[in-house]
């Protein structure tokens, strides 16, 4: 038992010894405004992530979200929140000067919640294409554009598409430990 416990460390050690670890996520919000007699709706976002850079292609990572939108659709009440675990693998394929070009490969597996109403599962899986910017050699500014997938929420829909628009952008900062 010993020699196996040993020989997983070593493993361990040997896959992180030139993995950089990073913390960083996104903040969003959004705020959509309806004619009379509908109300205005309001979308926030905050996703924290942490990852690691196994070389200077690859990196790991895991966000965990949280969504909270106000008056959905512009009907006065109706709130929706949202939570979700999305572990996801990052492919770096350019890289000039200070800026990495990137896909994200992912699934998302959540709930959200109505108010008044039952949880429902969602899941998502699909990529998105982003860019990294080095600010210095400990903070990046990153953002993804768009995204290719397939999206379920139980028992209400399910779809797959391709979407580059401005409700598909996102900004985040990343430190390196």
């Amino acid at each position: 038992m010993k020699k196996l416990i040993l020989t997983a460390l070593v493993a361990v050690s040997a896959l992180t010894a030139n993995a950089q670890a990073w913390m960083g996520g996104s903040l969003g919000l959004n705020i959509r405004d309806y004619e009379n007699p509908l109300e205005s709706q309001t979308d926030i976002k905050i996703a924290p992530e942490i990852g690691y850079s196994l070389n200077d292609n690859w990196d790991i990572a895991v966000a965990l979200s949280y969504a909270n939108t106000k008056n959905l659709n512009g009907l006065k009440d109706a709130n929706l929140t949202t939570y979700a675990i999305e572990p996801y693998a990052r492919y770096t394929f350019a890289k000039t000067g200070i800026a990495s070009f990137f896909v994200d490969g992912g699934v998302g597996i959540g709930a959200s919640k109505p108010k008044g109403g039952d949880s429902v599962s969602t899941f998502y899986v699909g990529v998105q294409p982003g860019v990294k910017v080095a600010l210095s050699d400990k903070v990046c500014l990153v953002t993804k554009l768009g995204k290719l997938g397939y999206t379920s929420v139980e028992d209400t829909y399910s779809e797959f598409g391709f979407g580059v628009d401005n409700s598909a952008i996102n900004f985040g900062l990343y430190f390196a430990l």
